[in-house]
């Protein structure tokens, strides 16, 4: 029974540091699976800012295109036309800054080199070595984490701005269809 008793005490001491190394494998594990998430979540939004890089370029060129066409044939002064025209081109090129701050690579954190990882793996305890790359997972996790809330709020001032400048469209498309249908 005694002996039994120091076998179950073995048992459960060798279960202990197992047990520790399996979690730490998941937790590993479940580390690397939001790193992934995250960096298609990077290339989600730089994705998204190409385009409304597109979207943007569409907009100032068909604004371009309809200044001379404007002019041409209405009876609007020019001044109303370069105005409107200029609010609008305004509100795009700040879209279209937000849209640039937000595809830009940032200089990230990284892990160590490949010399580095493999002495310190191979000339490392399995434990140690464990702590070491959670702490390193972790950090390059945050950086990416917050490199990605910041692309995702550019992305939302972009879209407002480009928002303001589609509405300002169409307030003035609004506005020159009730001054020419009163005029005929």
């Amino acid at each position: 029974m005694e002996q039994q008793f120091s076998e179950n005490e073995d048992n459960k001491e060798s279960e202990e540091p197992d047990s520790s190394n399996q979690m730490k494998s998941e937790i590993i594990r479940m580390g690397l699976f939001s790193f992934e998430l995250e960096e298609k979540r990077e290339q989600s939004l730089i994705t998204q800012s190409g385009y409304m890089l597109t979207g943007f370029s569409i907009i100032f060129v068909m604004l371009l295109a309809a200044v001379p066409i404007l002019l041409d044939y209405t009876k609007l002064p020019s001044s109303v036309v370069f105005l409107f025209i200029g609010i609008s081109l305004m509100f795009l090129i700040i879209s279209m800054l937000f849209t640039v701050a937000a595809q830009w690579r940032y200089q990230h954190y990284g892990l160590k080199d490949i010399e580095s990882i493999y002495n310190f793996m191979y000339f490392e305890s399995l434990e140690t070595a464990d702590d070491w790359w959670l702490k390193n997972l972790n950090e390059l996790y945050n950086f990416k984490n917050d490199s990605n809330n910041t692309r995702s709020r550019l992305m939302k001032l972009s879209a407002v701005s480009f928002s303001f400048s589609i509405l300002t469209i169409l307030i003035y498309l609004i506005t020159l269809l009730i001054i020419l249908h009163r005029g005929s």
